[in-house]
């Protein structure tokens, strides 16, 4: 077994990873640095290297776990069923927005990774493996009994829903100014979400009225 591959070697890997991921979200890739990376993971520098090979090599180790991310958060969608359907953008748009919460640093890395022009694509997946599947057949079935329009593909639905909640992490610090409302506060997410919910997805209420 290699030293990688021991229980020593892999609470050491992950301990590096934990280090750059906090590095890379807070200093950008230019401004990140092996050293600072070392002393938080109580690792030797030359051990970093072993590993990664270089720092671009640790940050595409830190981009292959953030983007997983994406994978598992749908997954955790997988026990939804048609009667769910109704909600089905309701329970996404808060599913994303717990993973921003649990994962601060994941708009960070994307960000530098589109800076980076997208160079580093999927790691691990083909083109044509999306983390989607389930959902998409629920929205279908949606569709079908007319809760989704059918004028609405599921590539704009998904879209959409991540766009909001990428948005309102990422800009959280200057819509707070732009809106004179604090969107930290729980009970102010709350009822941006609440009403962003009901303008989208509540078109039999909206259609009563």
């Amino acid at each position: 077994m290699s030293d990688a591959a021991s229980p020593k070697g892999r609470a050491t890997r992950s301990r590096i990873f934990e280090a750059a991921t906090r590095e890379f979200a807070m200093k950008g890739f230019t401004g990140a640095r092996i050293d600072v990376i070392a002393r938080e993971a109580e690792i030797n520098k030359q051990r970093i290297y072993a590993y990664f090979g270089d720092k671009d090599g640790l940050f595409l180790e830190v981009w292959k776990r953030t983007f997983e991310l994406i994978y598992e958060k749908n997954r955790e969608f997988y026990h939804l069923t048609e009667k769910d359907v109704p909600d089905l953008g309701r329970i996404i748009l808060a599913g994303y927005m717990d993973l921003h919460e649990r994962h601060p640093e994941f708009w960070r890395i994307f960000v530098m990774e589109n800076l980076f022009g997208g160079k580093h694509g999927r790691p691990g997946h083909t083109r044509d493996d999306t983390p989607y599947g389930h959902l998409r057949s629920l929205y279908a079935a949606g569709q079908n009994d007319g809760i989704y329009s059918s004028d609405v593909s599921f590539e704009t639905f998904i879209f959409v829903l991540t766009a909001i909640s990428f948005f309102y992490t990422s800009n959280m610090k200057t819509m707070s100014d732009t809106l004179g409302s604090d969107l930290s506060d729980p009970d102010i997410k709350a009822k941006l979400m609440g009403e962003i919910s009901l303008m989208m997805f509540d078109r039999k209420e909206c259609h009563a009225n």
